[in-house]
């Protein structure tokens, strides 16, 4: 499979964006102005890096055709990735003086997101892999 044109310019301008609003994020302290950043910036974070990595790794280092089974594997990766960030939360909070984890809801309500996130970006991935011609 290969990405399409659209895909690539998506996938590009997709990661600057999140990558803007997560910088943003801290920049401008949102996550304390805004009670829902955190939660919407976690589902969009890993919408992004899900649809990037279907877009350039994932559709290279596939050769088959079953779709569905190609979102799912790329929805898990993506949830993996929130899953890690969560734990990196957690290293940050027990070694440093940072109080990222709000409580059990708030590591709950972020990997539901990271979740929904992961499967919409798989989704939307594989919308934008086709076969490689080879003819």
């Amino acid at each position: 499979m290969e990405c399409t044109e659209a895909g690539r310019r998506i996938g590009w301008i997709t990661l600057v964006v999140i990558g803007f609003w997560n910088i943003a994020g801290y920049v401008w302290d949102m996550y304390q102005l805004f009670w829902w950043f955190d939660r919407v910036l976690h589902g969009v974070t890993v919408f992004g890096i899900t649809l990037w990595f279907g877009l350039f790794i994932f559709a290279r280092a596939l050769r088959f055709e079953q779709r569905m089974l190609a979102a799912v594997l790329l929805a898990s990766g993506g949830l993996a990735l929130g899953a890690l960030w969560e734990v990196a939360e957690w290293v940050f909070d027990r070694y440093t003086t940072t109080n990222m984890i709000k409580g059990k809801d708030d590591t709950v309500l972020d990997i539901v997101m990271d979740t929904i996130g992961a499967m919409v970006g798989a989704i939307v991935a594989v919308g934008f892999l086709r076969p490689i011609d080879h003819a």
